[in-house]
């Protein structure tokens, strides 16, 4: 088959700039994996109906970004149909998909999190990243799978930089070394810090679900009340309305006059203003 969608740009897919690094790329397929997975929407029915090709596309969005060859000549040439080439080295983009079937679980998500976690791989991924950033050591908890910044998490990754850098300081430019000497000077206080950011976006994130949650609270109290006030006003529209027609038809003596003294006329009019007056409250 040709090039399955030739319109679309994977860089917009994968939400990634066009200059986004191959551990940018693969975390944001990563991320998009995980929330856009057929199998995982039909689990999660609040998740907003989207395109149900977007999955696939975002696996064709990573084939291409993911592969050096393939992702230099898309940015050479800005053109999807040019990968009907591939067909000529034996890819099969339907087979690709077909393969695609894994299903996405919260034990899935764990089990990948124990296998990179302490890996070669995310050792690499530290390091190249450490490197691109020139030393920007808080960086890397933005962009590292599963990597989330705790004093444990951070002591760890820092353990990581420490011991890979003799073997790589001799390639690190002036920033890099200059950026990780600023952070080792005053570590300590940039992880108070970033736990304390950390627990003031956490408070914050509670506070606005409980805001959220009272507020609906309130809706409804307010319907409720709202009710009982049209209710209350129903009734004493209807009480004005009756000691209007007492007052009109009681006699200067005080005493009320019989029904019979009002004319049929006059009767079936005082009914249908008070049918009419009922049905506007």
């Amino acid at each position: 088959m040709g090039v399955p969608f030739p319109d679309i740009d994977p860089y917009e897919v994968l939400l990634v700039e066009k200059s986004a690094t191959p551990i940018e790329i693969k975390r944001a397929y990563k991320r998009l994996c995980l929330k856009y997975h057929p199998d995982k929407l039909q689990q999660n029915q609040s998740e907003p109906e989207v395109d149900q090709d977007f999955f696939a596309k975002v696996q064709f969005s990573y084939s291409i970004l993911s592969d050096g060859v393939r992702r230099q000549r898309y940015d050479q040439t800005g053109n999807l149909a040019e990968f009907d080439m591939d067909e000529e080295d034996g890819f099969n983009w339907k087979e690709y998909f077909d393969s695609l079937n894994d299903k996405i679980t919260i034990d899935m998500i764990q089990e990948d999190k124990v296998k990179y976690q302490n890996s070669e791989e995310e050792k690499q991924d530290i390091i190249s990243n450490f490197i691109y950033y020139e030393g920007d050591f808080l960086k890397l908890f933005e962009l590292i799978p599963h990597l989330e910044f705790t004093e444990e998490e951070e002591a760890r990754a820092f353990k990581i930089i420490e011991s890979e850098l003799p073997d790589i300081e001799e390639s690190l430019d002036l920033q890099t070394l200059k950026s990780w000497e600023k952070y080792k000077k005053s570590r300590k206080t940039k992880v108070r810090q970033m736990l304390k950011k950390l627990a003031k976006e956490a408070k914050e994130a509670e506070e606005l679900e409980k805001m959220i949650k009272d507020k609906g609270k309130r809706k409804l109290r307010n319907e409720s009340d709202l009710g009982a006030l049209i209710r209350s006003r129903q009734a004493n529209r209807l009480d004005d309305l009756i000691n209007t027609l007492e007052t009109k038809y009681v006699d200067k003596k005080g005493s009320k006059r019989g029904r019979a003294e009002v004319d049929d006329d006059e009767f079936e009019r005082i009914q249908r203003d008070m049918l009419k007056n009922k049905k506007k409250v």
